[in-house]
């Protein structure tokens, strides 16, 4: 039984090694190849758009539930 417990315990330590090696990876790539000024101000304006059709759709839920 003591075996079974260390060979999953070495599966869980290998996973967790394996996906904090990855998010490093991912990490280092996204320092090296920042967004471009043009790419930033398009995800800003993507995510007001975002947030103006959510104010809409719950003013409009908010009148028709009155």
């Amino acid at each position: 039984m003591q075996n079974g417990l260390s060979q999953e315990n070495l599966y869980i330590n290998d996973f967790h090694r394996q996906s904090s090696m990855a998010a490093q990876r991912e990490v280092q790539i996204m320092s090296l190849q920042p967004y471009s000024r043009e790419q930033k101000l398009h995800q800003i304006a993507s995510l007001r758009r975002t947030g103006v059709s959510k104010e809409k759709s719950n003013a409009e839920r908010s009148k028709n539930n009155v």
